[in-house]
């Protein structure tokens, strides 16, 4: 990984690959920021997944199954999520169904430096597990397409206006978080009946992370037939139940190696039967092996 200061400029983010991906839920933002505006058909469904970026996901389209860290959620058109770095998410899977959004995403040791070195003000940009949803007036709305747009145009590496429009476009979007933080304003995303049962699946896989739990000990649990319970999971998380659990203990690897632990404890905390399996598992999902991942971010 290569972390780039402001010469690196804004990488404008390519057009997603038409080829499905190997499934690798960690992407990597080498560049200081990326900024992008898509308005594209899905070819592939994206699955959960995370960065080393906050990500900053203005969406023009209704995401019916919007997955925010432990939450699986109905967000509408117009919504601004901010998503920080390692927080778990999945915001659209639906093949052959348009999607609009205004996307930034600011590498987290980049923004660090620069807003939150020694502030608690823009800590919620590092909280993984509080991903924010926030719903901009119709004229706030129009403001963010217009800051956007603005350092859309502004791809110069060198060029210190970059930098004027990125800092813009990240105050106007705090601003709009504290009106809502300062005026009470609580934000309740529509969650249907199935999607309420499949976030109380979610939390107790996530509270029982380190057990090796089947499908039949959690239809169980829940006093539910497996093949029901197998249906319903994968209908909003669009991933098996199986595959889910593994992508959560990866995700919590990578945490715990940030923290400075090292791979023989994560393995063993995380109830994997073996270093090699451990290992295996690791460099499928992420790419890289663990021990490097840690080098990478330690």
């Amino acid at each position: 990984m290569q972390y780039s200061d402001l010469s690196a400029g804004v990488n404008i983010m390519p057009e997603p690959r038409t080829n499905k991906p190997s499934g690798v839920p960690l992407y990597y933002v080498s560049s200081s920021f990326d900024v992008a505006y898509r308005k594209s058909v899905s070819e592939y469904p994206v699955g959960p997944h995370s960065h080393n970026a906050v990500e900053f996901y203005f969406t023009l389209t209704d995401l019916p199954d919007a997955l925010l860290n432990d939450t699986v959620q109905a967000v509408t058109a117009g919504a601004l999520l901010i998503i920080p770095a390692f927080c778990v998410h999945q915001l659209f899977h639906e093949v052959n169904v348009e999607y609009e959004r205004y996307i930034l995403t600011i590498h987290d040791k980049w923004l660090k430096s620069v807003l939150w070195e020694n502030s608690a003000e823009y800590a919620y940009l590092s909280d993984s597990e509080h991903p924010l949803v926030v719903f901009p007036t119709a004229e706030k709305r129009e403001e963010l397409i217009r800051d956007f747009d603005k350092l859309l145009s502004h791809a110069d590496r060198s060029s210190l206006e970059t930098l004027i429009h990125l800092l813009r476009l990240l105050y106007d979007i705090d601003s709009m978080r504290l009106t809502l933080k300062n005026t009470g304003q609580s934000v309740h995303l529509p969650v249907s009946a199935s999607q309420k049962k499949v976030n109380e699946i979610i939390s107790y896989l996530n509270e029982h992370l380190t057990e090796n739990l089947s499908l039949s000990d959690l239809a169980s649990h829940f006093y539910l037939h497996p093949d029901y319970l197998a249906r319903l999971f994968k209908k909003h998380m669009h991933i098996p139940v199986g595959q889910y659990i593994t992508l959560q203990k990866i995700s919590t690897a990578e945490a715990l190696l940030r923290e400075g632990m090292t791979v023989t404890e994560v393995q063993e905390s995380l109830g994997f039967s073996s270093y090699a399996y451990f290992f295996r598992t690791f460099q499928k999902i992420t790419g890289i092996s663990p021990g490097k991942y840690r080098r990478l971010v330690c």
